[in-house]
């Protein structure tokens, strides 16, 4: 997330509102993932009286990146005029239509929103609602194998390792010790902007800004745990 450069008003306003703000109820099903979510709406709904109280309103604009792809921003603007932003972020489309690209900015800020105030909306699917989807039947022995991978393609261990390298490294914050599931949610979600972050630093390939981890390829994977252990053994010395 980026502050606007004085949040002496913004930064205790937006701490009352992670203290009091709780999860939504999940009032929408994904047949698809066989999952429960809460609308975009609902969502909004659930959050406004809370950041309202704190002085703040919620602006979500579009946009596009470098590359010409459309983007989406959750920003938090204070009554003192002093922000809090989370974005951009691309949106990912099923589809190249005025649909999808409408589909997906509900979609990205949704996820963008309840990231911001470390909310959940969704229940957890390892980030296949944001997966550009394929309807195929496979039998039951082929499922069970994909299941054992990212998105990206690499085994689900691997993607362990590594972000366990990662906050071994000092470039995400470990949550291990977490109690707080709300707290632990919205450091899992800043984990994923440092790693995106640290990635683009290092000039590693970045399918996916939201959930980078879960979207690189095994390529971009062995350079991002050749970087980290590289990280690790330079502080050793």
């Amino acid at each position: 997330m980026d502050w606007s450069d004085e949040h002496d008003k913004a930064g205790p306003a937006f701490w009352a509102v992670l203290s009091e703000v709780t999860n939504p109820k999940k009032n929408a099903d994904n047949p698809f993932y066989h999952s429960k979510y809460t609308t975009l709406e609902s969502l909004k709904k659930h959050v406004n009286p809370t950041l309202e109280k704190n002085d703040f309103v919620l602006s979500q604009p579009l946009g596009e990146n470098q590359y010409g792809r459309p983007t989406v921003t959750s920003i938090l603007l204070h009554k003192s005029l002093q922000w809090i932003r989370n974005g951009p972020y691309p949106i990912i489309m099923e589809k190249e239509t005025p649909q999808g690209e409408g589909s997906g900015a509900t979609y990205g800020r949704r996820q963008t929103l309840s990231a911001m105030l470390g909310i959940v909306s969704e229940d957890d699917d390892d980030g296949n609602a944001a997966e550009p989807t394929k309807r195929e039947t496979t039998k039951p022995k082929v499922a069970q194998v994909k299941s054992d991978l990212t998105a990206g393609g690499c085994e689900k261990q691997t993607l362990y390792k590594i972000d366990t390298l990662l906050a071994t490294a000092g470039v995400t914050d470990s949550t291990a010790k977490i109690k707080d599931e709300k707290a632990k949610a919205a450091m899992h979600e800043n984990n994923k902007l440092l790693t995106f972050e640290y990635m683009k630093k290092n000039n590693i390939l970045v399918e996916n800004e939201l959930n980078p981890l879960w979207y690189a390829k095994p390529k971009e994977m062995s350079i991002l745990e050749e970087t980290v252990r590289a990280k690790i053994e330079a502080a050793d010395k």
